[in-house]
């Protein structure tokens, strides 16, 4: 049971098209409060980037429930040993591989999501990150990499998304150049941190405001399931308010 001040808290559900719901309470310490206000103060840029990094997360995990499965393919698309290339130049070979595997896709009736960066690894290597539906078609998919012009898929033993949906890890893996602050940042201002195909789903985002000084232990709606394990609680960093973090899935 979360204690929170009498002001209420924000209710907010991010309510996925494949019958997954991210639900987090978060409690306003200062909203609604009367009398002579504190002084604003000013978030540092290193809080502020973190905040920014872990909204993109967010942003990336919420459409990774909106379109992909567990079991999904999570691969590594690298180029051959001694191969020099620019961002840009790596994107659009990325490209032309994104347009082969479409045509392949539309072919066999199969829908052609895909998710992907473009990445600068320690010794100066590009290299791209990418999601993908997984239809056991492995040798394809490196068949029409190689096509485009790439060189190796890597695949390893956490190549698949995970069967409890705990992608979240993988979502800031996927936007967060610097690896935790293990490597230099390579990201451009201005750049998107990641790109997807067209037509994908994206979740709808509801707001509601409890009037309560508390909340308890989360409970699933009937015909709902909490997922095991994905509940996280704590204090936000910038507010100070408490929160509560939860994943719903609507049973078969």
């Amino acid at each position: 049971m979360g204690m929170l001040k009498k002001d209420g808290y924000y209710k907010k559900q991010v309510i996925c098209p494949n019958g997954m719901t991210f639900v987090t309470k978060c409690q306003m310490p200062t909203l609604g409060k009367s009398g002579k206000r504190e002084p604003k103060l000013m978030p540092t840029s290193e809080k502020k980037a973190k905040q920014n990094l872990r909204r993109a997360a967010e942003k990336l995990y919420y459409l990774m429930l909106s379109n992909f499965f567990p079991g999904d393919y999570n691969l590594a698309f690298t180029y051959p040993a001694g191969t020099v290339l620019s961002s840009a130049g790596a994107k659009e070979i990325f490209g032309r591989f994104a347009r082969l595997y479409t045509a392949y896709c539309r072919k066999m009736g199969y829908k052609p999501d895909y998710i992907y960066n473009t990445e600068v690894g320690k010794r100066g290597a590009v290299h791209h990150h990418v999601i993908l539906h997984n239809h056991r078609d492995l040798e394809i998919i490196e068949e029409l990499w190689s096509k485009a012009g790439g060189g190796s898929v890597q695949y390893r033993g956490n190549s698949k998304l995970r069967a409890d949906y705990d992608w979240y890890d993988l979502a800031v893996y996927f936007v967060d150049r610097t690896k935790g602050g293990r490597q230099p940042d390579t990201h451009v201002k201005g750049e998107r941190r990641y790109n997807t195909s067209h037509g994908l789903k994206r979740p709808k985002i509801v707001y509601e405001w409890i009037d309560a000084d508390r909340w308890y232990k989360p409970r699933a709606p009937k015909g709902w399931y909490i997922v095991p394990d994905s509940i996280r609680s704590g204090a936000d960093e910038l507010t100070g308010g408490n929160f509560i973090k939860y994943l719903l899935r609507r049973l078969d």
